[in-house]
């Protein structure tokens, strides 16, 4: 038998009420809410001044984001000094494969993927288009000719604003300035592969010029170009 006796349990201690804040607690807890409150009217503020001065940009003509296939930036002055903006001027070579891209699927009735398959025949490394996280130039993909199929800079107009929050953006909200910079299809063209696009894929929007518009084809496009052009 051990010699040892068990050591009673405690009761445990009473809880003390919580003492209400003093008022040191709530004079910091009102600045702090305060000065948050007025930190996010400020960055709204800032917010909204680099949206409207963006499209401000767009609408002047200038071309903000990433450099399409078929055009090279021209950096001008913008007006009332600054720093230069963007200008799109065409880059004859890969404008070229633009105008062949929107051919084979018009014309020829191919797909975005029946495209990319005659691209890889292009022997010219130079006609590739460019990876702009690399700089390097990387092969076609059915995605890259889709995304030329899809973007009305091609004929002659800057577009920003397709997405928001990596989210696509409907075309009526988007921001357009036509006549922007020289194009390497006609609006007529653009209009007739949207009409071939996948069901919600094409763009369509009363914000772009009145282009012809046309009954849409019943063949949404095959693989073998056995359908005529479009009249």
């Amino acid at each position: 038998m051990s010699d040892l006796s068990p050591i009673p349990v405690l009761p445990p201690a009473p809880t003390e009420p919580a003492r209400p804040p003093g008022w040191w607690s709530r004079l910091v807890h009102r600045r702090a809410a305060r000065a948050a409150r007025l930190l996010a009217a400020h960055h709204a503020q800032t917010t909204e001044r680099a949206r409207l001065a963006q499209i401000a940009l767009v609408r002047g003509g200038y071309h903000l984001g990433p450099i399409p296939y078929g055009y090279l930036p021209l950096h001008v002055p913008a007006p009332g000094g600054g720093r230069r903006r963007v200008r799109l001027v065409v880059d004859f070579g890969p404008a070229s494969v633009v105008s062949a891209i929107y051919h084979w699927r018009i014309d020829d009735r191919l797909t975005p993927r029946a495209i990319t398959t005659r691209l890889h025949g292009i022997p010219d490394p130079t006609l590739l288009p460019v990876d702009p996280t690399s700089g390097l130039p990387r092969p076609w993909a059915p995605a890259a000719v889709a995304r030329v199929l899809a973007n009305p800079v091609y004929t002659g107009a800057t577009v920003w604003g397709r997405t928001r929050a990596g989210r696509p953006v409907p075309p009526d909200e988007w921001v357009i300035c036509l006549g922007a910079h020289q194009p390497i299809i006609d609006g007529r063209t653009f209009h007739h592969a949207q009409l071939l696009a996948p069901p919600g894929a094409g763009i369509f929007s009363a914000q772009l010029p009145p282009w012809e518009f046309v009954d849409p084809p019943t063949d949404p496009g095959n693989t073998n170009g056995g359908q005529g052009p479009i009249t």
